[in-house]
């Protein structure tokens, strides 16, 4: 009970104060013989790592400075090849809508072509036939099927008014 009655006298603070002194004066101390060691070219192993470590620390930091600098030039070479593939996609848009009217163009030029030669051919049968009064079936067919691309080509007028009447009468006949 004696011991009980002491813990309580005991000065708390004083006891704390003096762990710390103890500990700050073990820590001077520590850092004393570090120095010592070090002026006297001693080397611990505790030294050995602290510099591999302040080494490689550095050598992390060096690392991430390159790697940005590198990122930078990177990043201006992509803007670069961007801009490029850009420009020539515009280029190749240009062209390509060129080559569209001009297929466009021929396509029409190539219709209007075909439709005055539908329609010579169509001519042709008409003035054959109107004369006779009469064809044959394959006569006929073919007519019509000539007929039917003119139309298909957006061919009307003339054709329209004076040769398919005049057609659409003949008599067919059993000759080829």
């Amino acid at each position: 009970m004696d011991s009980i009655q002491a813990l309580f006298h005991i000065d708390f603070p004083y006891v704390f104060l003096s762990v710390f002194l103890i500990l700050t004066g073990i820590k001077t101390i520590l850092s004393l013989l570090e120095w010592m060691t070090e002026k006297l070219g001693f080397e611990t192993k505790w030294m050995r790592r602290k510099k591999e470590e302040r080494r490689l620390l550095k050598q992390t930091a060096d690392n991430l400075l390159s790697l940005q600098h590198q990122q930078k030039i990177d990043r201006k070479i992509s803007t670069e090849y961007d801009e490029m593939i850009e420009k020539d996609l515009s280029q190749l848009s240009h062209t390509v809508n060129g080559i569209v009217v001009t297929l466009e163009e021929m396509q029409r030029k190539s219709n209007e072509t075909e439709l005055k030669r539908l329609k010579d051919s169509l001519v042709q049968y008409y003035n054959q036939y109107k004369t006779i009064g009469e064809w044959s079936k394959l006569e006929k067919d073919a007519f019509w099927d000539l007929f039917d691309d003119y139309e298909s080509r957006g061919g009307d007028g003339y054709i329209h008014g004076i040769v398919e009447p005049v057609m659409r009468e003949l008599k067919e006949t059993n000759t080829l």
